[in-house]
C-alpha cells in the first residue's frame, strides 16, 4: 500500500507531466538592464549588477502542494536565455524555436517582442557567442563545417559540469560567505598590485549574496501572502512554514533537514539563473544532508516518512529545470537534459563505507517520482559498500527507471589523482553530469569544449584528409592508402589525422578560456568555492577554484574506429580478402554494388566480443589520443578527455561516409563506450572484457557504457543477483560506468507511434535520462537498435 505522502508526490508529478515547456526572455531583459546601467565598469560588476536586478524583478510563484519552492524561470519547465553568453543564439530562431524537432521551447508573441526590443539589440557582437564566432580560428571552423568536430557547446551555454561545495552553502550560509567578501574587501589597499581586481571581485560577490537572500526573501513574502488568503488549514500551515524556511535559508546555516534541502534548492537555482549552463551538481547529498537527518531524528521532530517526502519534493523541482540550446546543440544532447548529478555510497575520508540511510531514501526518491533528473548514480566501492545497497540500486535500475547509473568508486579516485588531486581528497570526488568526475566545490573544469568524430578520423586517413560527405578537403594529407605497405603504415595515418584534430580542438580551447576569462565571470557561482573568496579571484580566473583542469573532449564513435581499424587489419593485411583499392572503392560507393565487400565488412571480427582480432586496437588508440591532448598546457592545465557522446552519435555520424567496420553513410556512430547494435553476441561479460581494454582512469572526464537488457532477465530475486553480479564484475574489470535500460524493443517501438500513451517512458540516452517521447526520431531509432542482453549466458544476446 502507498504512503500517505504519496499523494502530495502523486499530485507533483501530474502537475509537471501537464506542464508545457516554455521559454523565458524576461530574466534576459532584466540583466541586460543591469549590464545598461553600469555601463563602463568591468564585466564582473555588470554581471553582479545584472543578476541582482533580475532576483528583485522575475516573476515567482509557488505551486499546489508544493514544500520546497523556487524557480529558474517565471513558471515551471522553463528554459532561460543568459544574453552574455549566447544571446543571438535565439535571434535566427525566434520564429522556430517553439515547433523545432529537438527541444522545443514555446515562445509567445509578447516574449519575441521583449527579446527584440530589450535585450537583442544591446548584445549583438558583444556576447560570448558572437565574439566566439568572430574570432573562430579558420582551420577550426573547416573540421566544425565539415562535421569532424562539434565544438560550439560551450559558446552556446555556459560552464556547468561542476559541483559547488554543498557543506559550505548549508553550514556557513550566503550571509556567512558575505561577512567573508565584507571583511576581505576591508583589507584591500587599491594602490596594491592586484588588490584593485580584487575589490571588483569582493563587491561583485556582496551583490550576489544579496540577489540570492533576496530572492528567497521575496519567497518567502509571497508563502505569507498566500497563507493570509489560504482556507485550507493543511495548505496554510505548509505555505507558513515555507515562509519560516525561506526567511533564513539560504542566508543562514541551515538548523533542519528541511532547511537544508531548501537552502540547497535556493543555491541550485541561483548558479543556473546566473548562466544557463548543465550539469550543477548535487554531489554527495547523503552525506551532506546526514547530519540534519540524524539530529532531525533524534529530537523527534522528523520522521523517514518527512524526510522522505522532502527528498521526493526535492527531486521534482530539480527535474523542473530544463536547458535551453539553440537547435543544432540540441541534437547534441536532447531531452532538455541539465544532468544534474547526485550520487550515495562511495567511502569516507577514512576509506570506510560511507553508505546511511539517505543512500537508499536517494534511490527511493527516484523510484517514487519516476523523472529524468537529477541523475541518481551509486559510487559503489566493492570492498568497503553492503550488497544492500547494489541490491537496492539493481531494483530500481529492473523497474525501468533507468538509474541509479553504478560507478566504480576505484576508478573514479584514480581519475581524480589523474586530474592532480591527492589521494587526501580524492575520496571525496563525485560524478558530475553525464559520466565526469568532479570534486565539490574545488574543481573547475569545462567537460565538453569539443566532440571528436573518431569515425571520420579513419574516414580522412583513408581518403586523404577529403571528407566523402562533402568533397571537400578539411585535413592534413597522410598520402593514398593504396600505398600503405602495411596496416601500421595505415594505423600511424590514422594516428596523424588524430593529431592534427587534437590540435585545432586546443587552440579553440584557448580561445574559449581567453572569452570565458574576459566575458563570463560567474560571481554567484563564485560563492561556493572557498578558494576563490580566499584569493579574490572569480571561478572563471585561473587560481580561483583550488583545482582546475584543461578542456574536456568527447571522443564519439569509440567501437567505430576499433572495428574499422579490426575490419581493415583483419581483411586486406592479414587474410588479404581485399585489396585496398577494392575496400576504398566500396566505401567511396557507400557499399551500392559492392554488397559482397559490405558482407566482409560486417562479418569482419568486431568490438564487444572478447574477441582478440578486434580488440588488439583498443588500448593504443585510445591512449594515442590522451597523450596528444596531455601534450598541451592551457591556463588551467592539461587538456582532459571522457567518452561521452550524450546524442551527438547520432548526428555527428550524418558527416561520415561509409566506414570498414561495414557501416554505411550518415547513420549513426556506436554510442559510448559499448558495442555497435546487434555485433556484441558473445553475452554481457564479454562485453565488458572488451570494454575493460580502454585506459579508463585516463580518460578523466569519464568513459560511458549502455546496456539494455531485457526486462524478464531481471526480475525477482534471481533476476536482481544477476544484475548484482553484472555490477561487480563490471568493478572487477576496472570498466569505470554503466548504465542499464530495462525496456523492451515493442514499448519503444509503440512509444514512437503513440507518444501520448508513454509520456512518462524513461530512457537512457548517453550519460542522461531523457523521456523517451522527448527525444528525436532519429536518437529514437539508434536507441531501438541497441543491442538488448537477452541472456546472462554467452552467444544468446538479441539483436535489432
Amino acid at each position: 500500500m502507498a504512503k500517505k505522502y504519496m499523494e502530495r508526490i502523486e499530485a507533483l508529478r501530474q502537475q509537471y507531466l501537464d506542464t508545457r515547456v516554455d521559454m523565458d526572455v524576461y530574466n534576459a531583459k532584466y540583466v541586460t538592464e543591469g549590464f545598461k546601467q553600469t555601463e563602463g565598469q568591468p564585466w564582473i560588476i555588470q554581471k553582479a549588477t545584472g543578476y541582482l536586478n533580475q532576483c528583485r524583478k522575475k516573476d515567482i510563484y509557488i505551486q499546489d502542494h508544493e514544500l520546497l519552492v523556487g524557480g529558474v524561470g517565471f513558471k515551471p519547465r522553463c528554459g532561460i536565455l543568459n544574453p552574455d553568453s549566447a544571446c543571438s543564439v535565439i535571434e535566427k530562431e525566434l520564429d522556430t524555436i517553439s515547433t523545432r524537432p529537438f527541444d522545443p521551447f514555446y515562445l509567445s508573441e509578447e516574449g519575441k517582442k521583449v527579446f527584440r526590443e530589450d535585450v537583442a539589440d544591446y548584445w549583438r557582437g558583444k556576447c560570448v557567442l558572437d565574439r566566439w564566432r568572430i574570432m573562430a580560428p579558420e582551420d577550426m571552423e573547416t573540421l566544425r563545417d565539415n562535421g569532424v568536430i562539434y565544438i560550439d557547446r560551450k559558446a552556446v551555454r555556459g560552464y556547468g559540469e561542476t559541483t559547488p561545495s554543498w557543506n559550505r552553502i548549508l553550514q556557513k550560509g550566503i550571509g556567512g560567505i558575505r561577512k567573508e567578501a565584507e571583511e576581505a574587501l576591508a583589507k584591500l589597499d587599491d594602490s596594491a598590485p592586484g588588490d584593485l581586481e580584487k575589490s571588483f571581485f569582493y563587491k561583485a560577490e556582496l551583490m550576489a549574496c544579496e540577489a540570492v537572500i533576496t530572492l528567497a526573501h521575496r519567497h518567502a513574502d509571497l508563502a505569507e501572502k498566500m497563507a493570509a488568503e489560504c482556507t485550507d488549514e493543511a495548505r496554510k500551515a505548509d505555505l507558513l512554514k515555507i515562509a519560516e524556511v525561506c526567511r533564513w535559508v539560504p542566508e543562514h546555516p541551515a538548523r533542519t533537514f528541511h532547511e537544508a534541502c531548501q537552502s540547497i534548492l535556493s543555491y541550485e537555482y541561483a548558479i543556473y539563473m546566473e548562466q544557463n549552463a548543465s550539469s550543477y551538481n548535487l554531489g554527495r547529498l547523503d552525506q551532506y544532508l546526514y547530519p540534519y537527518y540524524k539530529a532531525d531524528k533524534a529530537a523527534g521532530i522528523l520522521t523517514d516518512d518527512d524526510a522522505q517526502e522532502l527528498l521526493d519534493c526535492l527531486w521534482i523541482k530539480i527535474a523542473e529545470m530544463s536547458l535551453f540550446q539553440d537547435e543544432v546543440t540540441a541534437q547534441y544532447a536532447a531531452g532538455y537534459c541539465i544532468t544534474v548529478q547526485t550520487s550515495c555510497g562511495g567511502i569516507d575520508e577514512y576509506g570506510n563505507d560511507a553508505t546511511n540511510e539517505l543512500s537508499y531514501m536517494m534511490i527511493q526518491a527516484t523510484m517514487d517520482v519516476k523523472f529524468k533528473e537529477p541523475n541518481l548514480s551509486v559510487t559503489y566501492s566493492m570492498s568497503k559498500n553492503p550488497d544492500a545497497l547494489l541490491h537496492k540500486a539493481v531494483e530500481a535500475i529492473g523497474m525501468g527507471l533507468t538509474m541509479p547509473a553504478i560507478y566504480s568508486n576505484d576508478i573514479g579516485i584514480r581519475m581524480m589523482q589523474n586530474k592532480g588531486v591527492p589521494l587526501s581528497e580524492a575520496w571525496d570526488w563525485n560524478p558530475c553530469g553525464c559520466v565526469e568526475t568532479n570534486l565539490s566545490g574545488r574543481m573547475k573544469q569545462y567537460t565538453d569544449i569539443a566532440d571528436i568524430n573518431m569515425g571520420a578520423a579513419v574516414e580522412l586517413a583513408l581518403n586523404d584528409g577529403v571528407s566523402r560527405t562533402t568533397g571537400k578537403r578539411v585535413s592534413i594529407s597522410t598520402g593514398d592508402p593504396t600505398n600503405f605497405k602495411t596496416f601500421d603504415d595505415f594505423f600511424a595515418a590514422v594516428k596523424k589525422q588524430i593529431d592534427y584534430i587534437v590540435d585545432v580542438i586546443v587552440s579553440g580551447n584557448q580561445l574559449l578560456d581567453y572569452l570565458s576569462m574576459h566575458y563570463r565571470t560567474v560571481p554567484v557561482l563564485s560563492l561556493g568555492y572557498e578558494h576563490c573568496m580566499e584569493s579574490g579571484k572569480d571561478y572563471s580566473q585561473p587560481g580561483g577554484a583550488k583545482y582546475t583542469c584543461g578542456g574536456g573532449v568527447i571522443t564519439v564513435g569509440q567501437a567505430d574506429i576499433v572495428n574499422s581499424l579490426a575490419a581493415v587489419k583483419y581483411l586486406v593485411y592479414d587474410e588479404k580478402k581485399l585489396t585496398m583499392r577494392e575496400l576504398c572503392d566500396a566505401l567511396a560507393a557507400n557499399f551500392e554494388g559492392y554488397e559482397d565487400v559490405q558482407k566482409l565488412c560486417l562479418e569482419a571480427p568486431k568490438y564487444g566480443n572478447d574477441d582478440e582480432r578486434a580488440d588488439f586496437c583498443v588500448g593504443e588508440v585510445f591512449t594515442h589520443v590522451i597523450d596528444q591532448f596531455e601534450k598541451y598546457d592551457t591556463l588551467f592545465g592539461k587538456m582532459t578527455c571522457g567518452m561521452l557522446p550524450v546524442s551527438g552519435n547520432t548526428p555527428i555520424g550524418e558527416w561520415v561516409g561509409a566506414l570498414p567496420s561495414g557501416r554505411k553513410a550518415g547513420t549513426p556512430l556506436t554510442d559510448g563506450i559499448g558495442a555497435t547494435g546487434g555485433t556484441d553476441v558473445n553475452g554481457p561479460t564479454a562485453l565488458l572484457k572488451s570494454v575493460s581494454h580502454i585506459p579508463h582512469a585516463r580518460f578523466t572526464q569519464g568513459t560511458q557504457l549502455n546496456l539494455k537488457i531485457a526486462p524478464e532477465l531481471i526480475k525477482g530475486d534471481d533476476g536482481i543477483a544477476h544484475g548484482m553480479n553484472l555490477l561487480k564484475t563490471m568493478c572487477t574489470l576496472d570498466v569505470y560506468h554503466a548504465q542499464i535500460n530495462v525496456v523492451d524493443r515493442e514499448t519503444l517501438i509503440d512509444a514512437q507511434e503513440h507518444p501520448e500513451q508513454h509520456r512518462d517512458l524513461l530512457i537512457r540516452v548517453a550519460g542522461y535520462t531523457a523521456f523517451f517521447v522527448e527525444l528525436g526520431r532519429e536518437v529514437q531509432n539508434e536507441i531501438i537498435g541497441r543491442t538488448e542482453i537477452g541472456s546472462w549466458a554467452g552467444k544468446s544476446c538479441c539483436g535489432r
